[in-house]
């Protein structure tokens, strides 16, 4: 089965498409008009690029011969040729990318623009759409944005970059102002002139700002009362290469100043003793061994305890979680001690990234893109019925539309956790009760397993999907 992947219709000279096959395995296949498809070739061969893939920089590719069951099915739809790469096992978007892994991202690109430079080659576009993960490592997808350098070529990636990766970076650094909804709100980025109005006074003197996004802005809106023909001119060599250092040393020396939410000291502040705690590890790590699902999603994951021991025998976790710090503090250990299969992801669980741009195919929405095998919910239930006012019903239903096996936990009411949220509360949240929240569990799952904890005031249930 050939499906256009939704978000590359943008690019003329070329069109994505996931082929799936009876196996279940999925490929990635794009079709190049003939220009494209000669720099491909060419490009293939470079030692540059086999270097980029064997150090998994660049995702691995391959032309596809005319005869190729696959090729044919792409040449089919009108292409010259076509190209397979491997295939990511589950797409994120730069809005659920905490700060640490945007960061890395834009080092990546830059490393990846620097080795193309050097060898005869440009990016020409700079969009952090163009970085995936593999894990907690960064791979570049778009290879046909690798062309030619052409001696009157000029960058055409800059804005593009500035406003997907150094804008949003800097504003977070020297604002505090989270760039997740600002990304999510506009697929090309943050304007210059936009981001220029949030730095006033002597905010605007912070490192790289009058650089990168002052004085740019201010030139944006001079050309655009002229032929913004002749605001491209030629950029030596050397003047790019500059560039691309000072960005690095620039966007390698952000950081942002964690708040200390809650959550991100949740694994000193739980309420569970050593025995509850042991037992919960015990539960989780017993039943994805058994299960040794290709997907795990961690929906709250916290700190990413839970991650790790599922990531024990998961192809992938995804772990997912609104706080900002647990995230970011989670890459951040991750990157440093592993493991490396555990994709950490900022995101409200009742609130979670929808489907954007065109038709709003463009970027899937979270629970549109690969489904989970497994999904960990642990003490996430009585957060998306008290913070979020989900009733319980919807949360079920929701969590039977993924169509995987779930091991989730009950928190009662008499539970310190519980009786904290729901402090100054007017609703009585009368559906929240063991007793309903079991119903509304049978209504959608076979209970294959449950074990209590804290003296009853909490249990996990192993759940799978019932037809």
């Amino acid at each position: 089965m050939l499906r256009v992947e939704g978000g590359s219709f943008k690019d003329p000279a070329g069109q994505v498409y996931q082929l799936m096959r009876d196996t279940g395995e999925l490929n990635i296949v794009r079709g190049l008009n003939s220009a494209a498809a000669a720099i491909m070739r060419r490009l293939l061969t470079e030692p540059f690029f086999e270097g980029l893939v064997d150090a998994g920089s660049v995702v691995g590719s391959r032309m596809l011969e005319a005869e190729h069951p696959s090729a044919r099915l792409v040449m089919a739809e009108g292409w010259s040729a076509a190209v397979e790469h491997e295939a990511v096992r589950f797409v994120t978007w730069p809005y659920e990318w905490p700060f640490s892994m945007l960061k890395d991202a834009a080092l990546l690109q830059l490393q990846i623009l620097e080795a193309g430079g050097r060898n005869g080659y440009l990016l020409k576009d700079a969009t952090a759409f163009n970085v995936q993960w593999k894990g907690t490592r960064p791979v570049f997808i778009d290879i046909p944005s690798f062309v030619p350098w052409a001696e009157e070529a000029y960058w055409r990636g800059y804005r593009q970059f500035c406003a997907t990766f150094l804008t949003p970076l800097l504003m977070t650094a020297h604002l505090g102002i989270p760039y997740q909804p600002l990304l999510r709100s506009r697929l090309e980025g943050i304007p210059l002139e936009e981001a220029g109005r949030c730095f006033r006074g002597l905010s605007r003197f912070k490192r790289g700002v009058l650089s990168h996004v002052w004085f740019p802005a201010k030139a944006e809106r001079a050309v655009s009362t002229t032929d913004r023909r002749t605001a491209h001119r030629r950029q030596p060599k050397t003047m790019l290469f500059a560039l691309w250092d000072s960005l690095r040393r620039l966007i390698g020396g952000l950081s942002t100043v964690p708040a200390r939410s809650t959550w991100a000291q949740y694994a000193t502040n739980h309420s569970y003793n050593t025995v509850d705690l042991q037992q919960k590890r015990n539960f989780v790590l017993r039943h994805t061994a058994a299960l040794r699902p290709a997907v795990t999603w961690d929906l709250g994951a916290n700190t990413g305890e839970f991650a790790r021991i599922a990531a024990e025998h998961s192809g992938l976790v995804v772990a997912v979680d609104s706080d900002h710090d647990a995230v970011d503090g989670l890459y951040r250990d991750l990157r440093q001690s592993g493991p490396q299969n555990v994709i950490p992801l900022v995101m409200d669980v009742a609130n979670p990234s929808p489907g954007q741009g065109w038709a709003g195919r463009e970027r899937p929405a979270f629970d549109a893109r690969r489904g989970p095998d497994m999904v960990l919910c642990l003490a996430l239930v009585h957060h998306v019925r008290v913070a979020a006012n989900i009733p319980l019903r919807l949360f079920v239903d929701w969590l039977r539309s993924l169509d995987a096996t779930c091991i989730l936990e009950f928190v009662n009411r008499n539970d310190e956790m519980f009786q904290s949220l729901v402090a100054n509360k007017q609703n009585d949240y009368a559906d929240y009760s063991a007793e309903n929240f079991e119903s509304e569990v049978r209504r959608c799952f076979f209970v294959r397993d449950r074990l209590q904890l804290k003296g009853g005031l909490r249990e996990l249930f192993l759940l799978d999907p019932a037809p």
